[in-house]
């Protein structure tokens, strides 16, 4: 769990991490995100709204070397309606629906080689949940 008081950004984009902290907490939250980037494995980040969840997801991502490679791409589950967002997770076709004026290869193609942080996961459908699952199985 992320506790959002004990994470800040650092100016510094340098080498160094950008979270910061003093607390055995912190501590053992940036030993997780060394242990986890260089695996392959899908990560499952939790905290309060405002926890500093997509903070901890970028620097995975960066430490990953994924940032070389690929993208760092977020979307916020919550945000887009429910039938709207598998399009967007998934993408469409030309003309699949109206409004959808030109191919979409969507997000997860997006992010390919890269990171894709999924905000607020558990406002996505049920059914979409089950399909994404299958996704990154």
């Amino acid at each position: 769990m992320v506790d959002s008081c004990l994470i800040k950004t650092e100016i510094d984009m340098g080498l160094r991490t950008r979270i910061v902290g003093a607390s055995k907490l912190t501590e053992d939250l940036l030993d997780s995100v060394r242990k986890v980037a260089p695996t392959d494995a899908p990560v499952l980040i939790r905290g309060p709204t405002g926890s500093g969840k997509e903070l901890i997801a970028q620097e995975v991502h960066r430490l990953s070397g994924r940032d070389r490679s690929g993208k760092f791409i977020a979307i916020n589950c919550s945000a887009i309606p429910g039938d709207l967002l598998e399009s967007e997770l998934f993408g469409h076709e030309k003309g699949a629906f109206s409004g959808a004026v030109s191919a979409y290869p969507g997000r997860m193609r997006l992010a390919d080689k890269g990171s894709l942080f999924l905000d607020e996961i558990g406002d996505m459908p049920n059914s979409l949940q089950a399909k994404l699952l299958r996704a990154v199985q």
